[in-house]
């Protein structure tokens, strides 16, 4: 076997050290590192006439996808989107048929054609699973209200594909058909899939995991061997009954997530993974031709511009419908405004089966990859960007104010009048609050609770909680709520930035109001601090001390001890 050339070896190391060097950058400007990967590839594919075997690089690229797709089917948890069925369901089908019309009409103003427009519309018409959640994360904010629903909208999101995938590997002749023609083909196709998936999907649910838990008894090294291969063996089945191979492996993954061996399998395929898809936005990247979009650039940027307005303003009306408050609805519609990057493998699958030109597959994964440039930006200064929009309504739209006030952010309180003292005001009933109001009402010790989540004041008001409706923050609710009379203010709501506005409000209206707050980050608890908070509680500090003394009772350890060894850790965290 001969040396492989020199110029080959590097010009791969050209080829990966790019979209290294630029993910590491956008590291540390806190944008994503995909977006980095295809600006690299952006770069390399710009500085070279043609790629070091692209074919090969291609096919580990779609290899990449395949597995891209087989994860997300692995991590798919229907009962989260069970659990906001309603939410998820009608906002989520209102959000895609919506974003398809507007961005339909969108494209139709950039003069592409019938067939053209209706594709990118599909294309378009989804949210970033990958961005959004990994921004949820970093945020600390899963279990947020807001954080749950914007990743059951991505999840409902991610099953829409499916249909979207079918349509695109559908037609397979561009305008060379009659719509008539190609409407019965989409039909044609969806019908079959559908009955094909549905039979492997009953089959495979009796199967697949009997086979999977009796392979992960028998070897370890045999079970990872047959993760890899069950995926290929996928791939060719659904190449053999004509579906789509994205389609089948995501079905795959979720078979595979109702077996006690998924996390396994999703460990063993992780790097792998990522690995891979790496090269697949790399290779993205490699085909946008700078030369070739220079010259209809601020096309591209007003596309982008309309199409992120619409996007989010369509999912801001639908929220303020389902009766969200402007603050979540805001919030949501600046977390799903952004394209998907399913987008890439639709409009890459419209390219190869010619039925978008190469300047138009330009135009729009140009306008996908700014918006998930702007994605985390707009994400990190969401609080500022809601405090100014209705400082400026305040300011400048008054009869929009009251309309918001009195409208949109109100509800009834079930206490008719607030003759109470030295009362408890719990800022935020999800989880925490509720606790802490149900333990106040077993002790018979008078509470009011504010919260912007319209479903859980209405539940919390069912179950005879004294509760408002309202934005913690604005001091008219907090002043509605007694304020100036209460003993102690407690902030059990995750935001940081609503916190500290709360804080600031309550201190105006009772300067000697005893302050308890929540927070995520170490950080957190001396900024708190310095506002005026009295007690700083990290909720995951208290759970990682009861666990300690439960361990150190275990080991017999003396109480005092306990008890000092407990006090020097919340000396070191800051706390004491």
């Amino acid at each position: 076997m001969g040396e492989i050339p020199l110029n080959q070896v590097f010009d791969f190391l050209v080829f990966l050290s790019l979209p290294f060097l630029f993910a590491a950058l956008l590291k540390k400007i806190k944008l994503p590192p995909l977006v980095g990967y295809t600006i690299g590839g952006l770069v390399f594919g710009n500085m070279v006439s043609s790629l070091p075997a692209q074919e090969a690089i291609r096919n580990i690229a779609f290899f990449g996808i395949l597995l891209l797709l087989f994860t997300v089917g692995l991590e798919t948890n229907f009962s989260r989107i069970l659990s906001f069925k309603k939410i998820i369901l009608i906002g989520g089908s209102l959000q895609i048929i919506l974003s398809i019309i507007f961005v339909f009409f969108i494209t139709l103003f950039f003069h592409f054609s019938l067939l053209t427009s209706f594709l990118i519309a599909i294309a378009l018409s989804s949210s970033s699973t990958t961005l959004v959640a990994k921004i949820i994360q970093d945020r600390g904010e899963e279990s947020s209200f807001v954080g749950e629903v914007a990743m059951g909208i991505l999840l409902f999101q991610d099953i829409a594909f499916i249909p979207f995938l079918i349509i695109f590997t559908s037609i397979t002749n561009g305008g060379e058909t009659s719509t008539i023609k190609i409407v019965g083909e989409i039909v044609l196709s969806l019908v079959k899939s559908t009955l094909i998936i549905a039979s492997l999907f009953y089959i495979g649910q009796k199967i697949v995991p009997l086979v999977f838990n009796r392979i992960a008894r028998s070897s370890r090294e045999l079970f990872n061997l047959f993760i890899i291969l069950f995926i290929f063996f996928v791939t060719t089945l659904s190449l053999f009954l004509k579906i789509p191979t994205l389609i089948g492996v995501f079905m795959a993954g979720i078979l595979l997530a109702q077996t006690i061996e998924h996390h396994h399998i999703f460990t063993e395929v992780r790097p792998l993974r990522d690995l891979l898809a790496v090269i697949f936005f790399v290779y993205i990247g490699t085909n946008i031709k700078i030369d070739m979009i220079a010259g209809v650039l601020p096309q591209i940027f007003l596309f982008t511009l309309l199409v992120i307005l619409a996007k989010a303003v369509i999912i801001l009306v639908i929220f303020l419908w389902l009766k969200f408050h402007t603050r979540t609805s805001f919030n949501l519609s600046l977390y799903l405004f952004q394209i998907d990057e399913d987008a890439f493998i639709l409009m890459s699958t419209a390219l190869v089966n010619k039925l978008i030109s190469t300047s138009d597959y330009l135009f729009i994964i140009s306008s996908v990859l700014i918006t998930l440039i702007v994605t985390p930006i707009l994400i990190k200064n969401k609080d500022n960007l809601y405090k100014g929009i209705r400082t400026f309504i305040k300011k400048y739209l008054r009869f929009l104010e009251s309309f918001i006030s009195l409208r949109l952010d109100t509800n009834q309180s079930p206490i008719d009048e607030l003759k109470i003292k030295n009362h408890v005001v719990i800022c935020g009933y999800g989880r925490m609050g509720s606790y802490i109001g149900r333990s106040l009402m077993m002790a018979n010790i008078p509470y009011i609770a504010i919260d912007y989540n319209l479903y859980i004041v209405e539940k919390a008001k069912k179950a005879g909680v004294n509760i408002i409706y309202g934005d913690p923050s604005d001091i008219d609710i907090l002043d509605y709520a007694q304020v100036d009379e209460a003993a102690i203010l407690i902030l059990a709501l995750p935001e940081r930035y609503i916190q500290e506005a709360i804080v600031l409000n309550a201190k105006k209206l009772n300067r000697d109001i005893f302050i308890i707050s929540r927070v995520h980050r170490e950080g957190d608890q001396a900024r708190m601090k310095d506002l005026g908070v009295n007690l700083v509680i990290q909720p995951e500090f208290e759970a990682s001390l009861s666990v300690i003394k439960k361990i150190y009772l275990w080991h017999r350890l003396d109480k005092t001890d306990i008890i000092n060894k407990i006090k020097r850790l919340k000396i070191e965290h800051g706390i004491a």
